[in-house]
C-alpha cells in the first residue's frame, strides 16, 4: 500500500537510508513509502519546500523545489519505487522541481526519470511535475 510518510516512520526510515533525516524538514505530504505486512518495500522522502540557490534557483521562479532526501527501494523493486514516486507527483498542486545533488547511486535509480543537470558548478538531477491527477494506484 502506497501512502504518505509519517513522522513515526522517520527512526526505522533513518535505518533503511542509512542516515538521519530531520523530521522538522520532511514534506509529509510529498514523501511517499510503498509498505505490505508493515515491510517498506520503497520510500521518496523529499524536504519541505525551498529556494536552493546552489543550483540557479531564484526567489520569483515558478517552481515549487523540494529536494530528494533519500530514495529507499528493497531488492531492486522498481515497479514499487515507481508507485511511490507517482503518488507524490500526484499530491502536488503546481509545478514542483524535485532535485538531488547527482551521485552514481541516483543516477542508477532515477534515470530516464530525471535529468542530469550542471548549474554554478552544481551537478544534480532533477524532474517536473503539475500533475493534481486522480491516483492509478489508490482507490480514493
Amino acid at each position: 500500500m502506497v501512502r504518505n510518510v509519517s513522522k513515526e516512520d522517520i527512526s526505522k526510515l533513518n535505518g533503511l537510508l542509512n542516515q538521519t533525516l530531520d523530521e522538522e524538514t520532511v514534506d509529509y505530504e510529498l514523501s511517499m513509502l510503498d509498505e505490505e505486512d508493515g515491510e517498506i518495500l520503497s520510500a521518496f522522502v523529499v524536504e519541505k519546500y525551498r529556494v536552493p540557490y546552489e543550483i540557479g534557483a531564484e526567489d520569483d521562479d515558478e517552481y515549487e523545489y523540494h529536494e530528494i532526501l533519500g530514495v529507499y527501494i528493497k531488492d531492486g523493486n522498481d515497479e514499487s519505487f515507481e508507485h511511490s514516486f507517482y503518488e507524490s507527483c500526484v499530491a502536488t498542486d503546481m509545478l514542483v522541481l524535485f532535485w538531488v545533488p547527482w551521485t552514481e547511486e541516483y543516477e542508477k535509480i532515477l534515470t530516464p526519470t530525471f535529468v542530469d543537470y550542471t548549474e554554478n558548478n552544481t551537478r544534480h538531477l532533477f524532474t517536473i511535475t503539475y500533475t493534481k491527477e486522480k491516483s492509478k494506484y489508490k482507490a480514493n
